[in-house]
């Protein structure tokens, strides 16, 4: 399935004659988890200190945004394409043999991917991993025993996996649902699940106290700074002898807000004032908005330059994309390709076997399987693209693009609205 987000070939369209067919004259199953109106998700609500920890600083954090999101469609914007392979020890013959014999099985799994633009859902299903430490889909069934007809993104934190007393998977509760799940009636991508739990971390949890400093540096802290440095603080002293305590308060209070800057004073009574000189160093809170932007950036591995920042060595930006592609992509990618291969391909692959008159019973080996094979990321492409965008882009923003961010994500191949809508599909 090599078809990009956002192609029209992969946006699900037609699912093919026969599961059409099967869906006009039977319908589809209903899913467990039904849509009860907006408020269902957080993706339409702006109360930040409600939010999932993790998911407001996805949110609020700019920069927490493009690390996840890079990472997510860097790993998936090459796409992929499904290999039969013949498992055990067999001859070349007779492996090139079942592939020609079983290559229905190739075309079956290839028309669900197209079905449900899983591209898409591994690019959806990468940020939702990263922010909450898991993402899950509920698959809908066209009838008991049939194919899919739907998947649908369940809210990560309502998620958790059941463990029996065995460490076996047993099924996923979830908030607002009383029967759990049966294992097969989700996909479960959790993200670095270190236990037999299978409970996943968030990429995000370790720098949350720095995305609140960076935040509150550029939203609180740099505004109360310019301010400063074009009008100073002033001390007032005034004479409110004679006043009452209240009258005197009034007055106070007046005089504060009428000595703001740019407004002139006429006043009666006895007024002194102490104009007290703060010169805030500017270029060290740049360093530190540097400190944080680099500690927050560093975990996931992405590249300055892909964030926007100018390239300023070519030879380390290189070796640091290079780095970027075999270490964080490669690893989702691997993470991806054994999940879906176990999860998706494996289960149609016995189903449309069965379908076909060769029923494999579960626990048996089956005479074919689907591999998931990614396209390759060319480096060099994307580091030489990166550097002219970087560059047209400008330090801190004040180059020919500096203004113009969609003429960057174009220049890139990447389609900034797709992505955006994507961005708040995953939300």
């Amino acid at each position: 399935m090599s078809e990009k987000k956002g192609d029209e070939k992969s946006s699900g369209g037609w699912p093919g004659i026969f599961p059409s067919i099967r869906r006009l004259f039977y319908g589809a199953m209903k899913p467990k988890l039904s849509h009860l109106g907006a408020s269902d998700t957080p993706a339409g609500s702006e109360a930040y200190e409600g939010m999932d920890k993790n998911y407001r600083w996805f949110r609020q954090c700019d920069l927490v945004r493009k690390c996840v999101v890079t990472n997510a469609l860097f790993a998936t914007t090459a796409g992929f394409e499904t290999e039969l392979q013949a498992p055990g020890d067999v001859t070349p013959e007779e492996a090139d043999a079942r592939i020609k014999k079983y290559g229905y099985v190739k075309e079956f799994i290839d028309s669900l991917n197209k079905q449900f633009n899983f591209d898409n859902v591994i690019f959806r299903s990468q940020i939702k991993r990263s922010i909450y430490g898991l993402a899950g889909w509920e698959i809908v069934l066209e009838s008991a025993n049939g194919p899919p007809a739907k998947l649908i993104i369940v809210q990560s934190d309502k998620l958790k996996p059941v463990v029996g007393k065995e460490w076996d998977l047993e099924g996923y509760k979830y908030v607002g649902i009383g029967t759990p799940y049966k294992p097969d009636e989700m996909l479960y991508f959790p993200n670095l699940a270190l236990e037999a739990d299978l409970i996943g971390l968030s990429d995000i949890e370790p720098i949350r106290g720095k995305a609140q400093s960076r935040y509150e540096m550029l939203t609180e802290n740099f505004s109360e700074i310019t301010r400063n440095t074009w009008a100073p603080y002033v001390l007032l002293t005034a004479d409110t002898s004679g006043m009452t305590p209240t009258d005197a308060d009034t007055f106070l209070a007046s005089l504060r807000d009428a000595a703001r800057s740019g407004k002139s004073l006429a006043l009666n009574k006895a007024i002194q004032s102490i104009v007290v000189d703060i010169t805030p160093d500017i270029t060290g809170l740049v360093k530190l908005l540097d400190k944080l932007e680099e500690a927050i950036q560093r975990p996931w591995g992405t590249p300055k330059f892909l964030l926007g920042k100018p390239i300023e060595n070519r030879a380390t930006a290189y070796a640091e994309l290079e780095a970027y592609v075999q270490g964080p992509i490669a690893n989702i990618q691997l993470f991806f390709k054994r999940a879906v291969e176990a999860q998706w391909y494996d289960r149609w692959t016995r189903w449309v076997l069965k379908d076909h008159g060769v029923a494999v019973p579960e626990g048996e080996d089956l005479p074919i399987e689907v591999k998931h094979v990614w396209n390759p990321i060319r480096v060099t492409d994307v580091y030489e693209m990166a550097k002219a965008v970087a560059a047209l882009f400008g330090p801190g923003g004040m180059g020919i693009l500096g203004d113009r961010e969609e003429l960057a994500f174009e220049m890139m191949g990447w389609n900034k609205e797709i992505l955006r809508e994507e961005e708040e599909k995953s939300e």
